[in-house]
């Protein structure tokens, strides 16, 4: 009898210890959505800058990056069907898209400008999600596993 009590104390801390690690993975993955948002954004920049390619074929050329798959880019050949992802807050996607919107019409100088702007706003939201996503890390599976041992011990 006390071996199943052991065996369900132990289950307990390790499911506790797997539901922190999976809202870590969450908060991970906040973060490299917007690092990834962010780094599309420095890729357009340069290649508009450096070979002067239209919107078109720099999108075209990101969907191939498996860095850029989680925005979605397969079908996008325009600025303005980039979706903003939903980690920036209601304000901010607006904003962004607004930008977005406004690289349809810019000149080569002004777009770089732009992107520039957008990358110098959209910088310390990802450096806050990044700073979240290491302190989830290190922090959730161990609360969670402290949690399945109070579990544990409440149960007996």
């Amino acid at each position: 009898m006390a071996a199943l009590w052991l065996a369900g104390g132990v289950l307990l801390i390790v499911c506790g210890a797997a539901g922190g690690f999976a809202l870590a993975l969450r908060e991970q993955n906040k973060w490299r959505t917007a690092h990834a948002f962010l780094r599309l954004l420095e890729y357009t920049s340069d290649s508009i800058r450096y070979r002067g390619c239209p919107a078109e074929e720099v999108l075209t050329a990101a969907a191939a990056y498996p860095e850029f798959a989680r925005l979605s880019l397969e079908r996008c050949i325009r600025f303005t069907e980039i979706s903003v992802p939903d980690v920036f807050e209601p304000a901010m996607r607006e904003e962004l898209a607004e930008r977005l919107l406004s690289l349809e019409s810019c000149g080569r100088e002004s777009a770089c400008q732009t992107l520039e702007g957008m990358v110098r706003l959209c910088r310390p939201r990802e450096q806050s999600l990044q700073e979240k996503e290491r302190s989830a890390m290190r922090l959730y599976p161990r609360l969670g596993g402290c949690i399945g041992a109070l579990a544990a011990i409440a149960l007996i």
